[in-house]
């Protein structure tokens, strides 16, 4: 399928490398349950799941699950353990966006991280390699423009014990949600397919943003 957004986990690579993390320490009763925080956007799911994903019963389901989450995260240091574990492996293909998406995952969860790990994070950034748009799936690895902002942005925002949602909409330009200003972003009045806090935002992303605006309608694929 490739990718469906432009965001944090809204495309196969993401959402395979949660999968991979959910192994950290093993299976079973190790196994972390982490990538079904974040696997709501998924249009390979069967069409009964992405209906229950958008019913009030998936709202509190998901309030549990990233209980739970939090709560084993933050247990006996397995949070610090998970990131250290994936820090380790920074050297290895592919391994500092995997650390990233390592540190996303916890701030989705709303886990406690350490100073030092949110500066790593932070560091790393600049080193991973980011698409402002549509890039063909050889070359598709990282950011895209809208995915980095959006994760600068929760680097920014983020709050021990309140979960980040990277599925609400977030501008494609300066990465804020509602929690962070106040307003929700508005989506694009030509292609409906990415949101901005105002004309400034819009303005400020528009050449990245240009190509793909264009009616939704006239798309004659779902990758982008």
């Amino acid at each position: 399928m490739g990718r469906w957004g432009m965001r944090l986990f809204e495309g196969d690579r993401d959402l395979d490398i949660a999968l991979e993390l959910n192994c950290t320490f093993g299976e079973d009763d190790k196994y972390l349950h982490l990538s079904c925080l974040v696997h709501q956007t998924d249009m390979l799911a069967p069409t009964e799941a992405r209906y229950f994903y958008e019913s009030e019963e998936y709202v509190d389901h998901l309030d549990n699950l990233l209980a739970d989450a939090r709560e084993r995260l933050d247990a006996n240091g397995t949070g610090d353990k998970f990131l250290a574990h994936w820090r380790a492996k920074e050297s290895d293909p592919g391994g500092k966006y995997r650390f990233i998406l390592s540190g996303a995952l916890m701030m989705r969860a709303g886990a406690k991280i350490k100073e030092s790990d949110f500066e790593h994070l932070r560091e790393l950034v600049p080193q991973i390699h980011c698409n402002p748009g549509y890039a063909l799936p050889i070359f598709d690895e990282g950011f895209r423009g809208p995915g980095r902002v959006q994760f600068i942005r929760a680097l920014v925002q983020y709050k021990d014990g309140t979960p980040r949602n990277y599925q609400e909409p977030s501008c494609f330009n300066c990465g804020k949600v509602k929690a962070d200003s106040g307003k929700a972003p508005s989506k694009c009045g030509q292609c409906k397919g990415a949101w901005y806090c105002d004309q400034d935002c819009k303005k400020g992303h528009w050449k990245a943003h240009k190509p793909s605006c264009k009616d939704p309608k006239t798309r004659v694929m779902l990758n982008v």
